[in-house]
């Protein structure tokens, strides 16, 4: 952490994320009760952390991942405004900035649940606008630009 904020905004989100990571972990767990989802899934070991159990991983830049376990955590890319920038078309850039922080948990753990369902990052963009957890409509819109806008690795 630094005392004036890093320029980069991959480099300010996580920095943000590292000062704020407790009240960011409670941010995700809520936003994964409200979504449903069980104890299990919920989290995972940080080993940046000793080891502890946590939603939120702060030195993670990717928004979100799921363990082979089925565990969900999000993190800083959560708060970067370019993450989609290196994957993604403008547009699905400009909905990803424009999107509020609960609308893109929603997004990235309903994501995230579908790449462990299918296996793939491709289908999981195919299958996670049409997911059944009760996210909002701004997530669901997010999710199909991502499907839509999606430019391959």
């Amino acid at each position: 952490m630094t005392e004036k904020p890093p320029t980069d905004p991959a480099d300010h989100a996580e920095d943000f994320s590292q000062r704020y990571a407790e009240d960011l972990d409670i941010v995700a767990g809520q936003a994964m009760l409200d979504l449903g989802l069980s104890n299990h899934q919920m989290g995972a070991r940080d080993p940046d952390r000793r080891s502890e159990h946590h939603t939120f991983f702060p030195g993670d830049r990717e928004g979100g991942t799921i363990s082979p376990a089925g565990q969900v955590t999000l993190d800083s890319g959560l708060m970067n405004p370019e993450l989609l920038t290196a994957n993604y078309d403008e547009a699905t850039q400009r909905i990803w900035q424009k999107t509020q922080l609960q609308d893109r948990a929603q997004a990235i753990i309903a994501h995230e649940l579908a790449e462990h369902e299918y296996g793939d990052h491709e289908l999981a963009l195919i299958a996670a606008p049409e997911t059944n957890l009760p996210i909002s409509y701004a997530a669901r819109e997010l999710l199909r630009r991502m499907e839509a806008g999606w430019r391959g690795r």
